[in-house]
């Protein structure tokens, strides 16, 4: 990594790092539980936790016999009808995270959603530790502490860091091995390579993005080092596809079939709808520019424009020794690394019958590359600010760029805890999003413990709650897992049956989230209903509860 002109000691940066990334850590915590404030249970958390479950309770049940060809068959048992296959590594977080508040580790039945989510803010904290750390090193202390205070400040980044899912696990993985190649190459020697390579299996072994990641850190290495380059390239990329093979032993038994398995069913699936630009659309016909779109709506504008000003600052003049400011440098190798993986994740999303879904989740990975732009353009800021004359006030730089960072926090305070229907004043925030025809909350996180909790507080025990749209057959109990109040209730959630014009016999009551790509499966009489409950933001509806009629449902068979 380059090193500013006037470089940090070494202990402050470490200790402006990890300052920063405890107290994020802190902060994401203290939102992951459902009757905290937290988030609502989304589609694949209860999926994902109850892996991770199993391959814990699996290891310290049979112990060495884990890695026999029975175990892992059991173990890591697969059905066509389920969800892709998935690496192993990030279940392993949300699972052991689980196991530690688990009062009963050998029963699969007995599953909890906050505690996997306390794996996933540990993993934010650790993001935002080594995106502070990285900042630090190569743009200064501004810059740095921006470029970890700015992972908070993107509000569909950090609304992924409070789920039981893979998404910001995946963000971590992917970001660790495109840092450790980059402290790789600084070194020159074959076995940091290999190191940097073993990270980048961790990335493979949580997500198809590892490989994903992979391919431009591969070219990099290459244009780095030219004809030398096939050395570090062959010791990076065998550690990686080692520590990969490795640490799946799913892989170990016919290895090449669950290979083909594994890629198959990564990048072919049942069709998920998106709803975009006003309508709807299958997941592979999505227009071609959604990625771009998505990103470029879904970051503060304030962070745009700073990670903006770190890329054109190669085009502003400079001083004779080359520079646009006195402690960042031209844009060096690393930095071209970093947007060059970022162009190519979203080139990915815009070729042609690549399926995109589920808002910006399948490319989260660009917002972790982008908040290093952004450290660097903050930096440039700074300096630019502090070369004004400030007579009456010392202090001026920093309130001024204060004051400019902390507006960037404004959708973060706004839309908590639904913070993946977020979207940036170049629509409008969520209620211009919506005139425009973007989707409004495509997870159900807006199916908050304050909704539910008024519907269990008007059904009769034991009453059945419907919810829609249903997306997977287990989202249903991983809503009723997550709330207390349904279950002091001992409420029944059943998801709206697809193709019914008519709720289930008996249910009184229902809960909606504004997922616009799916709303239709629910009868538009039935979605007139009056509204008894709400949650909104800006003045768009996000989740409602509405009572059902009782001809509808007590006609229903």
């Amino acid at each position: 990594m380059s090193e500013p002109s006037s470089p940090v000691p070494p202990y402050a940066r470490l200790a402006a790092a990890l300052a920063v990334a405890i107290g994020i850590t802190a902060l994401t915590i203290h939102d992951v539980a459902i009757e905290r404030g937290g988030p609502g249970v989304t589609c694949d958390e209860l999926y994902h936790v109850g892996y991770g479950k199993r391959l814990v309770a699996s290891l310290l049940r049979h112990g060495s016999r884990f890695f026999t060809r029975e175990c892992v068959k059991e173990t890591f048992a697969w059905s066509p009808e389920g969800p892709p296959v998935h690496p192993p590594l990030g279940n392993w977080i949300l699972g052991w995270f689980h196991w530690l508040f688990d009062p009963a580790p050998q029963e699969l039945s007995q599953l909890a959603i906050t505690p996997a989510r306390f794996g996933t803010a540990v993993c934010f904290g650790v993001l935002v530790f080594l995106i502070c750390w990285a900042g630090v090193h190569r743009y200064g202390l501004i810059g740095g502490l921006a470029a970890g205070c700015s992972l908070v400040f993107m509000p569909r980044l950090f609304g992924h860091s409070h789920l039981a899912a893979l998404d910001a696990i995946t963000v971590l993985m992917c970001t660790a091995a495109v840092l450790a190649v980059v402290v790789a190459e600084r070194s020159g020697r074959w076995w940091a390579f290999a190191l940097a390579g073993s990270v980048w299996g961790l990335a493979l072994l949580t997500r198809f993005h590892g490989l994903l990641c992979g391919l431009p850190i591969l070219v990099w290495i290459v244009w780095q080092r030219r004809s030398k380059g096939v050395v570090p390239a062959f010791c990076w990329l065998a550690s990686g596809l080692l520590i990969f093979y490795i640490g799946w032993p799913w892989l170990w038994f016919d290895t090449f079939e669950h290979l083909r398995l594994y890629l198959s069913t990564s990048t072919q699936r049942t069709p998920i709808h998106v709803f975009y630009l006003g309508r709807v659309w299958d997941d592979t016909l999505v227009p071609r520019h959604y990625a771009w779109v998505m990103f470029l709506v879904t970051v503060p504008v304030g962070l745009l424009i700073a990670g903006s000003i770190a890329i054109f600052s190669n085009w502003l003049p400079r001083s004779p020794q080359g520079r646009v400011s006195t402690f960042v440098p031209q844009m060096d190798a690393a930095d071209f690394l970093f947007l060059g993986t970022i162009v190519f994740f979203l080139a990915i999303f815009t070729a042609p019958r690549v399926p995109v879904y589920d808002g910006v989740r399948l490319f989260l990975p660009v917002y972790s590359m982008w908040s290093l732009l952004v450290g660097r353009g903050t930096q440039l800021i700074w300096e630019w600010i502090s070369r004004m004359t400030w007579h009456c006030f010392r202090y001026g730089p920093h309130f001024v760029l204060g004051s400019l960072f902390a507006l960037q926090a404004v959708g973060v305070v706004a839309f908590r805890p639904a913070w993946l229907s977020y979207y940036n004043l170049l629509v409008g925030g969520l209620a211009g999003a919506e005139r425009l025809g973007f989707e409004v909350n495509y997870w159900g996180d807006a199916l908050t413990e304050p909704l539910l909790a008024a519907a269990a507080q008007r059904a009769n025990k034991g009453e059945t709650l419907v919810f829609g749209p249903s997306l997977a057959p287990y989202q249903a109990a991983g809503i009723l897992l997550g709330s207390p109040a349904l279950a002091e209730k001992e409420m029944v959630v059943v998801g709206w049956p697809a193709g019914a014009k008519t709720p289930p016999k008996n249910a009184r009551w229902m809960v909606m989230y504004h997922r616009r790509a799916d709303l239709d499966q629910i009868p538009e009489e039935i979605r007139q209903q009056p509204v008894v409950s709400e949650f909104s933001c800006q003045g768009v509806w996000l989740a409602r509860l509405i009572q059902l009629p009782a001809s509808a449902s007590e006609n229903s068979p």
